[in-house]
């Protein structure tokens, strides 16, 4: 029989708790997700791991036996995956990482010079895209992990937040405000403006182009919405406009359940993490 090594190791963290819930936190992962997770390696072992009741979880006389085996597979997974050996640490393997293009501007450089200094053999495929596609293709497993801009709640993946940023207008000159808005209609925070701002200029230009935006309101062009990072990632002593409406990002981490139990994926994880400024 086949078992995944996520399934035994979200078994034994799980077995020194008290109940699903106070495992599912430990381990960073959302509750059904563990409770698929546990179910699972139930079902490839074809008996019951722990009683479950009102009042908590504990293990059945199998699930004690089971621990004991559980415990010395992990112990030697480990011996075996975290090696001294920093050369071998990826091991041929290729981390796709995933994000929207300006997002990757601000942070996969700063990632990438953290996984150079900690492990020479990384491999790194990169893909851009909106935020919300690049979490649709994590779902389905084509991505293993990326920076998403306020993701959507779902119990199949890990969410952690990083950082925020907030969306708003911008022009060349304080308070400025000419006939003419560019931004990108495509995303919903850019609508949520639009829709909230009263008396906005007449005439719209739309790009998906952030770094673009910035340029033609710098050229006062027209008066642009975009993230604050955008902005400061331009160079552009652009000037925000206080009284318009404006969106509050949520910069975060995202990537499956099984993602982040081998050495090359936490390290991915952690680079990914140290990318990101909190201001």
């Amino acid at each position: 029989m086949k078992y995944r090594i996520s399934d035994i190791a979200n078994f034994v963290e799980t077995s020194s708790c008290s109940t699903i819930i106070q495992s599912a936190r430990k381990l960073e992962i959302s509750q059904p997700a563990l409770s698929e997770s546990l179910k699972r390696l139930e079902n490839d072992l074809g008996y019951t791991l722990f009683y479950r009741s009102r009042s908590g979880i504990q293990l059945t006389p199998s699930g004690k036996v089971f621990l004991g085996k559980a415990q010395r597979a992990m112990q030697a997974f480990s011996e075996l995956d975290i090696s001294l050996d920093t050369e071998n640490i990826f091991s041929g393997r290729t981390m796709v990482i995933g994000c929207h293009p300006t997002v990757a501007q601000y942070s996969i450089p700063k990632a990438l010079s953290y996984l150079k200094a900690k492990v020479p053999d990384y491999k790194i495929e990169l893909r851009h895209d909106l935020s919300r596609n690049i979490q649709a293709e994590i779902q389905r497993g084509h991505i293993d992990i990326g920076i998403v801009v306020n993701p959507t709640e779902v119990p199949d993946l890990v969410i952690q937040r990083l950082a925020v940023d907030t969306v708003g207008v911008w022009s060349a000159k304080p308070s400025e405000m000419l006939d003419t808005v560019i931004c990108n209609l495509n995303l919903f925070q850019t609508q949520s403006i639009l829709k909230k701002w009263k008396n906005k200029p007449s005439k719209i230009i739309s790009t998906e182009s952030l770094e673009l935006i910035c340029r033609l309101v710098n050229e006062r062009i027209g008066v642009g919405i975009v993230p604050e990072r955008a902005v400061k990632l331009s160079g552009f002593n652009l000037k925000h406009h206080s009284t318009a409406p404006s969106y509050r990002d949520e910069i975060c981490l995202v990537y499956r359940p099984e993602f982040g139990k081998v050495l090359a994926e936490k390290i991915t994880a952690e680079a990914l993490r140290r990318s990101i400024d909190l201001e």
